[in-house]
């Protein structure tokens, strides 16, 4: 059956039982791209689970696009939320530290250019800061970032592109004020 048909069912008819059959044809490939993103598989059942149930609870904006697709786009936001949220938690305030930094002007200056870095990454749009991530802290490459975000390659490529350069801009005009 097609998914269009499947779809109409549970929002027409309320055959919800026919969900299961989406779930059977799109919990390996969803699956394995979360499992791409997350690199843990108990975190990785938990976000697919999520992405059908928030997609199950949504069909009703279901657009007709490609419903793997969609799912997978679920499942991707959820675990690009997921990372960032971890991200944040394993961030300790410098003050609990107990590491000495070396006191030479090269390490402050490292510091501070990352920190501008982070916070100009910080102000991006979410689909600038996600490429950015997956490229940089996730090593993907621009087919698989294309992949997970629902966008060409070259689209990806040329995002990369026009983000650093961006990203350029706000750090030396922040560096000249």
């Amino acid at each position: 059956m097609e998914d269009e048909a499947i779809v109409r069912r549970i929002l027409e008819q309320g055959e919800t039982g026919c969900f299961g059959e989406i779930v059977s044809r799109y919990s390996g490939p969803v699956y394995s791209k979360t499992l791409g993103l997350m690199k843990d598989e108990d975190l990785t059942r938990d976000i697919v689970q999520q992405a059908f149930i928030r997609a199950y609870s949504n069909l009703d904006s279901w657009r007709g696009t490609h419903l793997g697709g969609w799912i997978n786009a679920i499942a991707t936001h959820l675990a690009l939320n997921a990372l960032n949220k971890a991200r944040r938690r394993r961030t300790q305030p410098i003050e609990e530290c107990d590491v000495k930094a070396p006191d030479d002007s090269y390490s402050d200056e490292h510091e501070r250019r990352l920190q501008a870095m982070e916070e100009a990454i910080g102000r991006l749009p979410e689909l600038d800061r996600n490429i950015i991530r997956l490229h940089y802290y996730k090593q993907k490459k621009a087919q698989e970032i294309a992949a997970t975000l629902g966008l060409s390659a070259n689209n990806v490529l040329v995002k990369l592109h026009r983000i650093r350069e961006q990203l350029k801009k706000q750090i030396n005009n922040e560096r000249d004020e």
